[in-house]
């Protein structure tokens, strides 16, 4: 199983600056319908610099000890502003919520399909360079999407 959620993380990753609008066809993957949609007023593709919010996606087989290390260290970081964690439920929630009007892709896929994240807005978007490098290199994440969003947006920069 933790083989099958690094394999879709990874296509997330790869996936993740594509935005479906609301009447899309179901994807052809389930990894497809996980990627984050940018919100409406963030960059629709994820940018390499002078992010002002990151999606931290962390692996499939993550550790209680892993996650907590993380959070801690987020939570620590003079470089966040605010952070919250997604767990696999929420994003299931809203996984369904994006794809309501099809039933049966929804049946298809669980919450343990999903990938567990924090959600995040630097202080300063130039930032976002050394705070990627830092963080892809810690136990139990699986990459790191940085948006440019404004104040107002969802923090994070994704639906």
């Amino acid at each position: 199983m933790a083989g099958a959620a690094g394999g879709v993380l990874a296509v997330l990753g790869v996936m993740a600056g594509l935005g479906l609008p609301s009447d899309a066809e179901p994807p052809v993957t389930v990894a497809a319908a996980m990627m984050p949609l940018a919100a409406p007023s963030c960059s629709v593709n994820p940018v390499e610099s002078d992010a002002t919010d990151v999606a931290l996606f962390l692996d499939g087989d993550v550790s209680g000890r892993e996650r907590s290390a993380l959070a801690s260290a987020l939570d620590e970081d003079p470089r966040v502003a605010t952070v919250f964690f997604q767990d696999r439920s929420a994003a299931y929630e809203k996984f369904r919520e994006l794809w309501a009007d099809s039933p049966d892709f929804v049946a298809a896929v669980s919450p343990q399909d999903l990938p567990e994240s924090f959600r995040l807005r630097l202080v300063n978007a130039s930032q976002f360079t050394s705070f990627r490098s830092d963080y892809l290199g810690e136990d139990g994440v699986h990459d790191v999407l940085g948006r440019i969003c404004p104040v107002g947006a969802a923090v994070g920069g994704v639906q």
